[in-house]
């Protein structure tokens, strides 16, 4: 029942969620390798009783303002909760509250649509392999080199920002080989 359960929510959360890094048209192949996978992890779609996987290493769990749903930063203009925080616009105690897509594997995971979030003010409120933009929104760290971008990452010399390195197997990364780019934690399993 418990994982009949899980599988719902993820897969609902997610469905509902273009531009969250779902499940790609198209997956490399290749040997898996590397450490054993749990129940709902995945590499690539083979993992999955569905065929479907989805990175989740860069997943920026912003703090939700207002679920109510919201389609630029202006609808989120006033949400500031309780700490006086500023709105779109900034001004108040923290960064200002934006209109985001919350990632699936983050609190409330029940979150299909854009909400009013509260923004990043430093690369500190970003996961590691992320960097906070002038937008307030976690974004690929720009780079010169290889050697300026976090493990499992190259640096996209063209964007000038940091990418994730392609792969075939667990072998070629710090980590696990998911969907053909290297990542800390294997992928996730969902339902559509």
């Amino acid at each position: 029942m418990r994982t009949w359960f899980l599988r719902l929510m993820f897969g609902a959360a997610l469905g509902a969620s273009v531009g969250c890094g779902g499940s790609e048209g198209s997956e490399p192949g290749g040997d898996s390798g590397g450490a054993a996978l749990g129940e709902l992890e995945c590499r690539n779609g083979a993992d999955c009783d569905n065929s479907t996987c989805n990175r989740v290493s860069d997943a920026v769990c912003y703090e939700v303002r207002d679920a109510a749903g919201c389609g630029s930063d202006e609808d989120c203009a006033g949400t500031d909760g309780a700490d006086g925080g500023g709105g779109a616009g900034g001004g108040g105690g923290g960064p200002p509250v934006i209109c985001d897509l919350p990632h699936f594997t983050c609190t409330p995971s029940w979150q299909p649509r854009p909400a009013c979030v509260r923004g990043c003010e430093t690369d500190a409120d970003c996961p590691s392999t992320l960097a906070c933009a002038p937008d307030h929104r976690c974004r690929a760290t720009s780079c010169a080199a290889d050697a300026d971008c976090p493990k499992n990452h190259v640096c996209d010399t063209i964007g000038g920002a940091c990418a994730r390195t392609a792969c075939s197997s667990d072998a070629e990364c710090e980590g696990f080989c998911v969907l053909g780019r290297c990542e800390e934690k294997p992928g996730m399993c969902f339902l559509y």
